[in-house]
This record gives C-alpha cells, sequence and structure tokens, in this order.
C-alpha cells in the first residue's frame, strides 16, 4: 500500500471512532467503563463491587468497599433517635423546673404577704401614734380637756359633769334653790359634789358648801346645767350625813316656780342661770315662790 492510501485509511478510522488495531482494548479497560455507567431506568444507582482487574504489568489492585445508597436518599444519615434514659432524664429536669417555679411563686406570694402586713402594721402605729399627741396636744391647749380628767375613781362623771381637781373659774355662776316637801321646807345638804377630806380631792362642776340653798356652778366652760344634774350628784353622794329625799326622783307632783313664775318644765329642762332663784313644791299646797335672794357679792 502506497504512503498515501495509508494516510486515508487512518483518516477514516478517525472519522468512525474506530480504534486502530495497534488500540486493541484491555479487559480491564472495558471493565471500569462498566462500572462507572450503572444507571437504571428508575434513577437509582446500582453499585456493584468493582471486580479485580488484571493489569498488563500483572499487579492486582484492591477490592473496593460497596457502598449501599438507598433508593430515592439523598446520602445523609438519619440522627440517631434518644433512648428510653434520656427521655426520663428529660422528663424529670422539667418536672423539676416547674417545681422550682411553683415554689418561687409561692415564696413570693409569702414574702408580698409579710411586706403588706407590716406596712399596714407601720401605717397603724404611725396613726395611733398621731391621734395620741394630737389629743394630747389639745388636752393641754383646752381647758375642757384637762378638766375632763377622772383624778378619783370614787368619782366618776355624772351626767357629764366630772369631779375636777381644782375649782373651775371659766364659767362661775351661782343659783338659788328652795324646797317643799309635804308643806316644810327641805334644805340643801352640805358638802354636796365635795369630795369629803379636809383636803377634797376633787369637787364636781356643780356642789353646794352649806345648807344656805346655793348651788356652785364652777365650769371649765360655758355651758347649759340643769337642775336634774345636780339632783343627780346629791343622790350619789347619799350617806348618813347627807339625806337625799327620795321625792326628788319623781317627775310628777311638783310645782315649779323660776324667777317668780310657776311653769311646766321638769326638773331635767330647768336650766340654771346666773342668780337664777328656784322654788319646788311637792305635795305642799299655798307655797309661795320666793322671788329675791341676798347673794352678797355671789
Amino acid at each position: 500500500m502506497t504512503k498515501q492510501s495509508a494516510n486515508r485509511h487512518n483518516k477514516h478510522r478517525q472519522d468512525t471512532g474506530k480504534p486502530s488495531n495497534n488500540d486493541a482494548s484491555s479487559p480491564s479497560q472495558t471493565s471500569a467503563e462498566l462500572a462507572k455507567t450503572g444507571m437504571k431506568a428508575n434513577g437509582t444507582v446500582a453499585t456493584k463491587p468493582v471486580e479485580a482487574t488484571t493489569k498488563t504489568n500483572g499487579t492486582t489492585p484492591a477490592k473496593s468497599t460497596p457502598m449501599a445508597v438507598k433508593s430515592g436518599s439523598s446520602g445523609t444519615t438519619r440522627p440517631a433517635q434518644p433512648g428510653v434514659g434520656t427521655l426520663k432524664r428529660v422528663e424529670q429536669r422539667k418536672q423539676q423546673k416547674t417545681q422550682n417555679r411553683l415554689e418561687q411563686q409561692r415564696e413570693d406570694a409569702r414574702s408580698t404577704r409579710v411586706t403588706l402586713l407590716t406596712i399596714a402594721t407601720v401605717v397603724v402605729l404611725i396613726g395611733s401614734l398621731i391621734a395620741f399627741l394630737v389629743v394630747r396636744n389639745n388636752q393641754a391647749s383646752d381647758p375642757l380637756a384637762q378638766a375632763q380628767q377622772i383624778v378619783d375613781p370614787t368619782y366618776q362623771p355624772i351626767g357629764g359633769v366630772y369631779c375636777s381637781a381644782n375649782e373651775q373659774v371659766a364659767y362661775h355662776i351661782h343659783a338659788y334653790v328652795n324646797i317643799n316637801i309635804d308643806g316644810a321646807p327641805v334644805p340643801l345638804s352640805q358638802g354636796v359634789g365635795v369630795a369629803p377630806g379636809t383636803t377634797p380631792s376633787c369637787l364636781y362642776w356643780m356642789h353646794s358648801h352649806d345648807t344656805s340653798g346655793v348651788i356652785h356652778i364652777e365650769s371649765p366652760t360655758t355651758r347649759v346645767y340643769t337642775l336634774k344634774q345636780y339632783f343627780d350628784i346629791w343622790q350619789s353622794f347619799s350617806s348618813s350625813t347627807i339625806t337625799y329625799p327620795t321625792q326628788l326622783s319623781s317627775s310628777t307632783g311638783w310645782t315649779i316656780y323660776l324667777n317668780g313664775k310657776q311653769v311646766t318644765s321638769d326638773f331635767s329642762r330647768l336650766q340654771l342661770n346666773a342668780h337664777s332663784i328656784v322654788t319646788i313644791a311637792y305635795n305642799s299646797p299655798g307655797t309661795k315662790p320666793v322671788t329675791t335672794y341676798a347673794w352678797q357679792g355671789l
């Protein structure tokens, strides 16, 4: 064959993709190509162990480890599922956290109650202290409050009239009372409203020093005093030396005159003013009222 014919022959083989007789394929090359292309119709890769091939130099390559890839998988490894013991510990931790939270809430509630109780107690104590200071300050500046103190437990207030340690001079007046029972005069008792003793422990704001019939009204403030208030004090002083007429406890059967004029008022509404002259008669017809009295500076 000529050189030109040989060139045309080689070119023809290159164009048709056929190997030349000088480049014969080896068995190992064919096996490798088959192992690389194993795609099936469903899209999965079927891997098979690569058979050992003998190279032209006589060496045997190591076998590759087969890897099984399941159909449709992306090649990622699924995480291991927790065991029963792990779940139990997790649940115990949750329960412990819940218990700690509830205990903390109870402790906070107790602390809140204690705080509120403490605040309320402090407020009450402060209020009591302020009230005490106000009352004491008023007593220090108010003559009535000073006089409205029980200096002797034996002599309690009677009808709002107190027994004070000293004579009150803020309101000092006198009234005269003439009493007739069963047609006979009955004088006022000496010492009514005055605690007995050489030095009296106290004097009621309404009292009588003698049997003249004069009632002394000595009060820390100007106020209304009635005849009944004096009679109540008289009754409380009733003793072997002070006689209290029982008829005075009756609200009926009396004829009453005030400054010479008959009135229909009873003892509880008969107001005593400065130099009032009162005549009262029980079962004593024909009694004439007293109209004047020698006050002698009273």
